[in-house]
């Protein structure tokens, strides 16, 4: 039972029994229920726009939730697509240069003859005038020789830097034999049997070699 029926036990009570101040009582009771009605709509009022306010946030919050994992997604798709285009990249020119390198192996025989041939030649002889055979000769490989070089170094392939009187490097040489010589440092390349060629910075051959060994063994 709450309050405003409770107080309106003696008006009732006093209107039966005829008395006069009932009517003020009335006006007071009604401006009090009204008042309190008053407040109480006002107090639900707050407390929808409360409800409302919440309800606002929360959904924002969900909005930009989505926006970030959507995002996230974005970024997510774009590394995946970056990896993607990265790795073909890679595939091709794996491809590339696995059929450059075969074909380069190929010709590393008719490299190999050509040197055969220019070191065959003596020295004496590959400007001697009186002995134009075998000066044309020596000229006509050597330029021979000397295109195919070019022609490897067009797709990468090029022969090693310096070999002869370097550190044997096991990554690089292939040691055919071993001699000890006397003046010479052990451990470095006393001649070279077949030149070394690398391919975009990888070995594609050895160099086939013969090692100085230390003279007191």
């Amino acid at each position: 039972m709450n309050a405003v029926t409770l107080s309106l036990r003696p008006l009732v009570r006093a209107s039966l029994l005829g008395r006069p101040t009932a009517a003020p009582m009335f006006a007071r009771l009604g401006a009090r229920c009204y008042s309190e009605g008053a407040q109480t709509g006002a107090d639900q009022a707050e407390k929808s726009e409360t409800n409302g306010d919440e309800k606002l946030k929360a959904a924002l919050a969900e909005k930009d939730k989505q926006i970030s994992d959507l995002q996230d997604l974005y970024r997510r798709s774009l590394a995946d697509m970056e990896n993607i285009r990265q790795r073909t990249k890679k595939e091709v020119e794996n491809a590339s240069s696995f059929a450059v390198t075969k074909f380069a192996k190929d010709l590393l025989d008719t490299a190999d003859v050509l040197e055969i041939a220019l070191k065959s030649v003596p020295e004496s002889e590959r400007a001697n005038d009186s002995n134009k055979i075998m000066k044309d000769f020596y000229s006509g490989v050597s330029m021979t020789h000397t295109n195919l070089l070019k022609t490897f170094k067009r797709v990468g392939v090029e022969p090693f830097e310096e070999t002869l009187g370097a550190k044997f490097d096991h990554n690089l040489h292939e040691a055919v034999f071993q001699a000890p010589v006397p003046g010479k440092e052990p451990g470095t390349v006393l001649e070279v049997l077949k030149s070394g060629y690398m391919i975009k910075g990888r070995v594609l051959r050895s160099a086939q070699v013969g090692v100085v060994t230390d003279t007191s063994n």
